[in-house]
């Protein structure tokens, strides 16, 4: 029976972003803002999207106008000046048949691809940091870009939504309206209901979104609306100025919100809007973070007065890949046999990861450098196998490290071509002795524009590897050689999976894992379990590379087949030490286990599959950024990106492995999807952790390795397949969107089913002593919110996510919870406010006993003297045992309104109704007063019947203070129909449900109903 391994933690997207700035480690198209002119801007097409001109001719359209409305709202500090459009190879040359070369999709600013399948054609910034960090990329679709009409009617102009996007990628700003079915609205410093918005000049009317009619029609009652109530903009009447993270689509519209008392009023920021903005930012303004980015700060970039901002398009076709393995054949690549190792995946890497189509060649290096293959073309199975026979199997002599990227840079130039996105994939085991060393050679490199990935092959290799990866824009890798780490096949697999581009061309790995087997202490074997979800199956590969004696496999099949030595899917390669099964058509969905068996000796297990045609797969992609630690406190943050297509998956398992210098074990990291700590939105597939875990060590230059695991090992995994407004950071269409629908919450998500994918998160070089004072406070809480008050308990109930110790790692020590009724000076001074203790906690967690780090913690808290007309503020922090103290957090606003006391509903049976009338009072509550007399034996007393005129005056009375009071009548009727909507029971009332409103070309909104 085959032993089941643990199972692999699965990402559809892994995205690994580390220390506090996210970076990516395959590195976007850099872009430059000189002279007030951005350049270096790539938008790319994937291939998957049909050819299509009026993309291209829309895309410059848009652009161009966007660059003149960019002028204006950064005050003519910056336009778009140069843009490289990127044409898929799939398109024809109708339009240029002129080459890329170092632009391609994955490394494009701005992609035009699927729709997410959650927020269909909505543009959107994939934005995992927080404020002021660059996003990954600015997702466009075609249908937004080819479809002008339904683009206009849904967002407005496509130039503005893209300045509003521009914000969120380039600056890390955040939007300026709320992205959940909560803080529409909120209580102000007056009392008063006010509209999350910036500015606050914007004028528009609060509506009900399923019958279009007036809500928070009496803001002074300090009554929030309910979750139904929307604010729609007069487009007539605005005069606001800003924002553009707000409703961007107002022609009015020309600023970001700034807090300049003398600049214009009209786009003043406002502080008190409980939006992602204020939250994520502490309160500072769009324009506050975007002069502190490093394209305002100092002062770069001065207005400068510009007659035409138009850009210039250049218009590019993709490009095949073109790699030269470089790989180190010194004499230290015999220790522990290196170079067999090396060999071994090398083979792997040409027969079965380098998509077709691709140009590879290859050059070995010790004291010289050797050229072994030019770049050949890899369309067959012989081309694969030709050139996997000359990769290098002897060694010998020193190190000369820029001789070999020489060299690798004249296979690139061959035949007369350029160098430049030319990519060389660079393995060294150690320091380099030799001339020309690194840095006599770099500078050519990156003129030259190649991009080169290094493996660092044992932690003696040369510490200027890191280094030259980042300064070329390439990926950097780090293979440890303890006995279970799998970093050389990860890092030669990422290399390609990085660059996939959502190709179906592309490998997907779903495994890989290293196991001793042991005859004597063990079973003699080992085994282990995968699955094959139904998104892949295509091209699935079984890999079984062994180091020193024959083994034997055998693999169970879902449907009780079984493939061994006598399958003719079964392959020995015994030159190279490795066992295939290729899996013949598409593999059978479900669970695969293995069982490997033979003499004593380390196996490694690598499992590859592609996606199926049409079909959006699970896929994995890796990115680490600023690696290299300074700090002599290092911290790493690490984030996984669960994506199916473009669709977040939800409750993945999920955890980052950490291999650490010899001989200290690996550290297990859980990601989590919580929003709070590093993870900035819960539920959006972006799954969040911390590393501190760094050691006192004597190594100069200590490496760690990072791995993620993704999976869903108890069936629980999803994806949402109806709108979710709170993921990222959308575009807000001129119709808002209503609330998510409790009713419909079993059909707003499908299981993803079972899955596992692994991937490489790069290296961390860590050249410091770690200090051993604890300096981490807690993190920073974002997401306090108030669940429920009492005006009779005189109480309030809190709710948060409980921080750390140490940022996101370990339990606080105690909570400082204050409470203030000055919004201004609290938001400025924390301790201004009034301090609360366990002694006012009624119920749920006492503030001295933290729950662990990301734990739901709620308080109920007495406050002693409650005045009913006055808004309270309530902060706060988190606190550690050596007095490290948090951040405080987003303020929430309360206020504590009496209720009124409720009659009988029923009158005795004894009693003859003589007069009634519903009502609707100014809060939107319904009303039903009834007037009714006493009867004797069903007939009323002579007394009673001489007080029916006074009864029935008193009803006039009543109905005519209420019409003063403007208190709306309404009919039993119209009541039950307005039931029927709350309930979604009537005929009418479902129809009512669909109730929409548009802009129409008069520039006013007004309802519609939805098709």
């Amino acid at each position: 029976m085959s032993t089941r391994k643990p199972k692999l933690v699965q990402v559809f997207s892994v995205v690994l972003i580390a220390c506090t700035a996210v970076e990516s480690a395959l590195t976007r198209s850099k872009i430059k803002l000189q002279n007030n002119e951005y350049s270096g801007i790539v938008i790319a097409i994937n291939e998957d999207i049909p050819e299509d001109v009026a993309i291209v001719n829309n895309l410059q359209e848009i652009f161009t106008n966007a660059s003149r409305i960019l002028h204006r709202a950064t005050k003519k500090r910056a336009f778009f000046k140069d843009i490289t459009i990127l044409l898929p190879e799939t398109w024809g040359d109708s339009l240029t048949s002129e080459s890329a070369t170092s632009e391609t999709f994955d490394t494009a600013n701005i992609i035009v691809d699927k729709p997410n399948s959650v927020w269909g054609d909505n543009p959107y910034a994939n934005q995992l940091g927080s404020c002021g960090e660059e996003a990954e990329y600015i997702h466009l679709t075609a249908n937004f870009l080819a479809d002008k009409d339904w683009a206009w009617k849904t967002f407005g102009d496509p130039a503005r939504v893209l300045v509003h996007e521009w914000g969120h990628y380039r600056w890390g700003l955040f939007d300026e309206y709320s992205t959940s079915d909560d803080n529409h609205f909120y209580l102000n410093d007056k009392g008063h209901v006010a509209v999350t918005k910036c500015s606050s000049h914007v004028a528009g009317n609060a509506l009900d979104v399923r019958n279009g009619k007036e809500c928070n029609k009496n803001p002074e009652a300090g009554i929030l609306p309910d979750k139904y109530c929307r604010y729609y903009p007069d487009l007539q009447k605005n005069q606001a100025t800003g924002s553009m993270m707000y409703m961007s689509f107002m022609e009015t519209v020309v600023d970001f919100c700034h807090t300049d008392l003398n600049d214009d009023p009209l786009s003043f920021h406002n502080v008190m809007a409980p939006n992602p903005q204020n939250i994520h930012c502490k309160y500072k303004s769009a324009w506050e973070v975007m002069l502190d980015s490093g394209d305002f700060k100092s002062g770069a970039n001065s207005p400068r007065d510009v007659t035409d901002t138009t850009p210039t398009f250049k218009i590019l076709k993709s490009a095949p890949k073109r790699i030269v393995l470089v790989l180190d054949t010194s004499g230290s690549m015999e220790t522990n046999d290196r170079i067999g190792k090396l060999n071994q995946l090398a083979t792997k890497y040409i027969r079965a990861t380098v998509p077709d189509g691709s140009s590879v060649g290859i050059v070995q290096f010790s004291d010289v450098a050797t050229i072994r293959s030019y770049l050949r073309e890899l369309t067959s199975d012989s081309d694969r196998e030709a050139l996997a026979n000359l990769l290098p199997t002897t060694v010998l002599g020193p190190t000369c490290i820029g001789c070999a990227l020489l060299r690798g840079v004249e296979v690139l130039e061959y035949g007369g071509k350029s160098a430049r996105g030319g990519i060389i994939l660079l393995i060294s085991d150690g320091e380099e002795n030799r001339t020309p060393d690194i840095a006599s050679v770099k500078d050519e490199m990156i003129s030259k524009e190649v991009i080169i990935d290094t493996v660092a092959f044992s932690n003696a290799a040369d510490e200027k590897l890191l280094g030259l990866s980042q300064d070329t824009g390439g990926l950097s890798f780090f293979y440890s050689e303890a006995a279970d780490s799998t970093g050389l096949n990860d890092a030669l697999t990422a290399t390609i999976t990085e660059r996939g581009g959502g190709s179906s061309s592309t490998p997907i790995q779903l495994q890989s894992t290293r196991g001793t087997i042991s005859n004597g202490s063990g079973s003699g074997k080992i085994g282990g379990v995968t699955v094959i979800d139904a998104t892949i199956g295509r091209e699935t590969k079984f890999f079984f590379l062994w180091e020193s004696s024959q083994v034997s496999v055998k693999i169970n099949r879902p449907n009780g087949g079984t493939i061994d030595s006598t399958s003719p899917e079964y392959t020995v390669d015994s030159d190279n030490n490795m066992i295939i099964a290729d899996i013949d058509g598409i593999a059978e969905p479900g669970e695969w286990s293995y069982e490997v068996s033979g003499p004593d000796q380390p196996v490694e297990i690598s499992i590859q599959s592609k996606s199926r045609d049409n079909i959006q797969p699970i896929r994995v992609t890796s990115k680490v950024g600023e690696v290299s630690m300074t700090n002599s406190q290092p911290k790493v943050n690490i984030y996984a990106q669960v994506n199916r297509g473009y669709t977040p998956v939800l409750k993945a398992t999920v955890t980052a492995i950490v291999e650490r210098p010899t001989p200290h074990f690996p550290v297990f990291v859980d990601l989590l999807d919580n929003g709070a700590g590093v993870d900035v939105s819960k539920d959006d597939g972006v799954y969040s952790g911390l590393f501190l875990d760094f050691v006192t060590s004597t190594c100069p230059n200590c490496r760690y390795n990072v791995k993620v695991k993704a999976e869903d090992p108890y069936n629980k995994a999803e994806v949402p397949v109806t709108s979710a407004w709170g993921i990222r950071s959308k575009a807000l269409p001129i119709v808002p969107p209503g609330p998510v629908e409790e009713t419909n919450t079993t059909n707003n998500t499908e299981s993803t089913g079972q899955f596992n994918r692994e991937v490489s998160g790069g290296v961390i070089q860590v050249p410091v002593t770690i200090g051993t004072n604890d300096v981490f406070p807690p993190s920073r809480i974002t997401d306090l919110r108030v669940t429920q008050t009492s005006y009779e308990d005189k109480t309030i109930t809190l709710q948060w996510t409980a921080p750390g110790e140490d940022f996101d790692v370990g339990t606080a020590q105690e909570y400082d919870l204050r409470y203030s009724v000055n919004f201004t000076t609290f938001v400025q001074d924390f301790l201004e406010g009034v301090p609360l203790t366990d002694d006012n906690v009624t119920a749920g967690n006492n503030l001295t006993s933290p729950g662990q780090f990301g734990s739901v913690e709620t308080a109920t808290i007495l406050l002693s003297d409650v005045i009913s007309d006055v808004t309270y503020f309530f902060g706060v922090r988190a606190l550690d045992d050596s007095g490290n103290e948090g951040e405080p957090s987003n303020i929430v606003s309360a206020r504590f309104l009496p209720i009124p006391t409720v009659l009988p509903t029923t009158l005795p049976s004894t009693t003859t109704v003589i007069a009634s009338a519903t009502l609707q009072t100014t809060d939107e509550s319904v009303v039903k007063v009834t007037v009714g007399v006493p009867t004797r034996r069903g007939v009323p007393s002579l007394v009673v019947v001489i007080s029916i005129v006074l009864a029935v005056a008193t009803v006039v009375a009543f109905a005519v203070v209420m019409v003063l009071l403007k208190v709306k009548f309404k009919s039993p009727s119209a009541v039950a129909v307005e039931e029927g909507v709350a309930n979604g029971k009537t005929q009418k009332g479902n129809a009512w449900r669909e109730l929409r409103f548009q802009a129409t070309p008069n520039n006013k909104v007004e309802p519609v109903k939805n098709a």
